[in-house]
């Protein structure tokens, strides 16, 4: 409805709700196509090698919501699948600033309603294009969920991993309510381990962890994910997978990015599009759909470079 209010408004042109709809549908199905082709051509290893060659390249992937029309409630949610590749220019950290990171460069985004595998197999293609295989340093930025680990272990097991600082701290503060409550010891907890984990001693955060622990003891059989007992189990076994991310002092050291705001401000702005509990898709709807949307949020050109193709030709 808002697009066809806008060609209306801003271009003069009378252009029905159902008619956005069939031409978005078109257009995403023409996308889709080509995102498959080059997936394929990548998996055949026909795919022509990049001739990009950037200092720094950073991978990173996350998932949304959408709600689709499956007749059972309790499957109508669906998770849109979102994957970036960008080049950034280190900006190692400088004493007495803030840190913030290397500003990214133009992204490429790749987007899927399917499972994780498949997603793993475009961002894959996309990445070789964006010169991964040439690049002098490859960072995979990402939560710690379990299937963005097996994502990033599958396809870019040589990448750097940096767990986003965010839902690092996050679980931290998790596990000082665990321990400690809503009281002051637990704040002052907090910050501790906040501060040796922003030093680079995750090492020492788990140590840690494994102490308070044992003064809870283990979670008992049938212990809800909220004890916790169960809260502190699993995050010992969240810091264990993921340790190789948390060294935050060398990766400010480097310039590298510690945060994944790139990609959840990507699927923010994919949700403003198909996300809602008045939106019901259906898969092939929102696959179209999705493509369209990640083609636009590219900034490297993915846009022109498709429609200078003409493949929409009557």
């Amino acid at each position: 409805m808002k697009a066809s209010r806008l060609l209306g408004s801003l271009g003069g042109l009378r252009v029905s709700v159902k008619q956005v709809q069939l031409i978005t549908e078109r257009v995403g199905a023409a996308l889709r196509v080509e995102r498959e082709k080059k997936t394929s051509a990548f998996l055949d290893r026909t795919a022509p090698e990049s001739t990009a060659a950037p200092a720094l390249l950073v991978v990173s992937a996350d998932g949304g919501r959408v709600q689709t029309r499956h007749n059972d409630p309790s499957r109508k949610w669906k998770e849109d699948k979102i994957g970036l590749v960008w080049e950034a220019t280190p900006r190692p950290e400088r004493p007495g600033h803030d840190y913030e990171g290397p500003p990214p460069g133009p992204r490429s985004a790749t987007a899927t309603v399917s499972d994780w595998n498949a997603l793993g197999d475009d961002l894959s293609a996309l990445a070789h294009r964006r010169g991964y295989d040439r690049a002098a340093v490859a960072l995979f930025v990402s939560d710690g969920a379990v299937g963005l680990r097996s994502l990033r272990e599958r396809c870019f097991p040589d990448a750097v991993f940096i767990l986003d600082w965010a839902h690092a701290v996050e679980h931290l503060h998790a596990c000082s309510r665990a321990g400690f409550g809503d009281t002051p010891h637990a704040d002052r907890w907090y910050k501790r381990q906040k501060e040796r984990l922003w030093n680079g001693r995750a090492d020492l955060v788990s140590n840690n962890l494994r102490t308070l622990a044992r003064r809870l003891g283990p979670p008992p059989e049938g212990a809800g994910e909220s004890d916790p007992r169960r809260v502190l189990a699993n995050n010992i076994q969240y810091f264990r997978d993921n340790g190789a991310g948390m060294d935050y002092a060398t990766f400010r050291r480097n310039g590298w990015p510690i945060g994944s705001g790139v990609t959840e401000s990507v699927v923010k702005q994919v949700g403003m599009r198909v996300k809602g509990s008045e939106k019901h898709w259906s898969l092939e709807g929102v696959e179209e759909t999705l493509q369209v949307v990640a083609a636009l949020i590219s900034d490297d050109g993915t846009w022109d470079r498709f429609w200078r193709q003409a493949p929409l030709a009557a």
